[in-house]
């Protein structure tokens, strides 16, 4: 028995969207034949709603089987079932009434129905998802596409656990062993849940990394099945996972200040970096307040297919992308005037711009990091950019633009990085253009790594099918 539950129980993902169609597609028939035009829509109600109960019921069978397995937060899930089950039952009593004139009672019915179907696709979407996930899109993004971290002033001061090692847990593991949804019965965003361990037993053993299956599974070949995190989701990097391996081997626990801790040469360079990378983000947000865009806008913005979001939770300040446009054009640059007070970074690839929508991209002048990479921008378009005197960071990586054309920008005085591979600058001109910009960090690319001896390469074996 326990095995068939086992196997029905996946099926809930796939029926849960059925009994929504069809509810939602009764209801609208059900209005609809009011209207003299399509009184003939009512012949079609009970049929409907019929369908959406039977798939309804179908959905909580299968809910109830999945959810035999315990990996849900058990309050979030209590309330899905039980509203799930309403969603059952007063569709069954829709179709009852679906064939009696559409008087008071039928009326109230399918306001009643689609609102339980709202709440319990919420609660669903809470389960699967996470707590906040209709605005996780607003959360501040950079560009290896982390989510806002707490800035940390200084890592030596910082609590290891809490400061450096949960916001890593949180964001490469929350979705799946979270408050909301714990796979395996496994908690990871508190110390007492850590400790506790999922249905295997414990998965944290303090100075043994390669003792504890929560190191372990992450450092797996990504081909293993029991690798974490699951192939398609966000992966930690090697410098998280140097941080994670040191905590646990330095018998940390949750308590202990970095600067309490031995460090290696590798752990100390990591929460230097960790340190520097947020202090960076940090000092590209202003500090004075600006009004909120209008959401209208924003959501007209998002529709022509730029990626716009908050730079900060809780900030007013936007980002823009136009990395799933191909060839960003003038049309485009246009409906960014509306929220040139608050856009204040950047990104434009392959953008190819008339002299007019240069001139209406450099109206932004709130900008305080542009990329506008492989674009069209020449010697004699970049005196534009000068009239972003916010700009801090600029990334010319791929245009045609030459070391000439570059020391135009001198009026950039805040100026701190700039990126200039795969253009006409060479190393021959670097010297002249740092004495140009002695405040500011040039990379012209043309990397060169050496091999050595020691070099290895890993060898997969193909997937297994």
């Amino acid at each position: 028995m326990s095995r068939l539950i086992e196997f029905i129980g996946p099926f809930h993902p796939v029926l849960v969207h059925l009994p929504i169609g069809f509810i939602l597609l009764a209801i609208l028939f059900q209005w609809l034949s009011l209207r003299e035009r399509y009184a003939g829509l009512a012949a079609a109600v009970r049929l409907t709603y019929l369908l959406g109960a039977i798939s309804a019921v179908l959905s909580c069978l299968t809910g109830l089987a999945l959810s035999s397995g315990g990996d849900y937060d058990p309050s979030t899930l209590q309330w899905h079932k039980w509203f799930g089950i309403g969603v059952a039952v007063i569709s069954l009593v829709g179709y009852w009434y679906a064939s009696k004139p559409f008087s008071l009672q039928p009326r109230l019915i399918s306001i009643a129905v689609l609102v339980l179907l709202v709440i319990t696709g919420h609660l669903g979407g809470t389960l699967t998802h996470g707590e906040g996930f209709l605005t996780k899109a607003l959360a501040v993004k950079t560009d290896s596409g982390q989510g806002t971290k707490k800035t940390i002033a200084n890592t030596q001061e910082a609590v290891v656990y809490s400061d450096i090692i949960q916001p890593i847990l949180t964001e490469k593991c929350g979705g799946c062993h979270g408050a909301i949804k714990q796979k395996g019965g496994l908690r990871l965003d508190a110390k007492d849940w850590i400790l506790k361990g999922g249905k295997n037993g414990q998965v944290f053993h303090s100075g043994d990394a390669s003792g504890s299956e929560l190191y372990r599974r992450l450092v797996l070949d990504p081909l293993e099945e029991k690798h974490m995190p699951p192939k398609g989701k966000p992966q930690p990097t090697e410098q998280e996972l140097n941080l994670i391996q040191w905590w646990i081997n330095s018998g940390a626990g949750f308590d202990k200040k970095a600067k309490d801790v031995q460090q290696t040469a590798v752990i100390a360079a990591a929460l230097q970096s960790l340190q520097h990378q947020q202090q960076a983000v940090q000092s590209l947000i202003p500090a004075e307040k600006v009004d909120a865009a209008d959401p209208a806008l924003l959501d007209r913005l998002r529709k022509a297919g730029i990626a716009i979001t908050p730079v900060a939770i809780n900030s007013n300040y936007l980002q823009a992308s136009f990395v799933s446009i191909p060839k960003p054009d003038d049309s485009l640059i246009a409906l960014l005037a509306d929220v040139r007070k608050q856009l204040i970074w950047l990104r434009l690839p392959a953008a190819t711009l008339t002299n007019e929508g240069w001139k209406k991209l450099t109206a932004n002048t709130s900008l305080i990091r542009l990329n506008i990479e492989h674009s069209n921008i020449t010697d004699a378009l970049l005196p534009m950019l000068n009239q972003l005197t916010r700009l801090q960071y600029l990334n010319l990586v791929g245009t045609k633009i030459t070391s000439t054309g570059v020391q135009q920008l001198k009026m950039l005085t805040g100026l701190k990085e700039i990126y200039l591979g795969q253009t006409m600058v060479s190393q021959q001109d670097l010297v002249a253009l740092k004495q140009a910009f002695p405040k500011t960090a040039i990379d012209i690319g043309g990397y060169q790594v050496s091999s050595l001896a020691t070099d290895t390469q890993t060898l997969h074996p193909p997937p297994k099918k």
